[in-house]
């Protein structure tokens, strides 16, 4: 009686343990360090809706993406520094399986050493200036 009880148990847990991993419509894990290809256009994306004075626009740098650390493990992040009137501010965009998932201060490590280049297409990206409030005057005068 043991020994039947014993080998159900033992077919049942085989039989789970078959059913548990083996699907066929089962996706291949994605890598989570997949390089961010289009990195710039998904930041100016985000810059436009974030940054809400046309001087933020301007004089902006940013980095290659890089590996770095990011809370336990690695992550591609790309340093963006603005330049601000009264001292620089640095924060690192955190990219997973290719994609922008954080916009965060960057801890000093994580842009050490990056090199900087200007990020042209955010500057071309600015809003138009403000318009004039009274539109049907051509010359934007009351």
């Amino acid at each position: 009686m043991v020994r039947g009880i014993l080998m159900f148990l033992v077919m049942a847990a085989g039989a789970l343990a078959g059913c548990s991993g083996f699907s066929k419509n089962q996706q291949p894990a994605t890598d989570p360090n997949v390089f961010p290809t289009n990195y710039r256009s998904a930041l100016v994306a985000f810059l436009r809706q974030s940054l809400t004075n046309r001087s933020d626009f301007r004089g902006v740098m940013l980095s290659e993406p890089a590996l770095k650390p990011v809370g336990p493990s690695q992550h591609y992040i790309v340093c963006v520094q603005f330049n601000p009137q009264s001292a620089i501010k640095t924060q690192a965009a955190v990219y997973l399986a290719g994609q922008m998932t954080q916009f965060i201060d960057a801890a000093p490590d994580q842009c050490a050493g990056a090199a900087y280049q200007q990020f042209k297409e955010l500057e071309a990206a600015a809003p138009p200036a403000t318009l004039p409030t009274d539109l049907s005057d051509p010359r934007g005068t009351h």
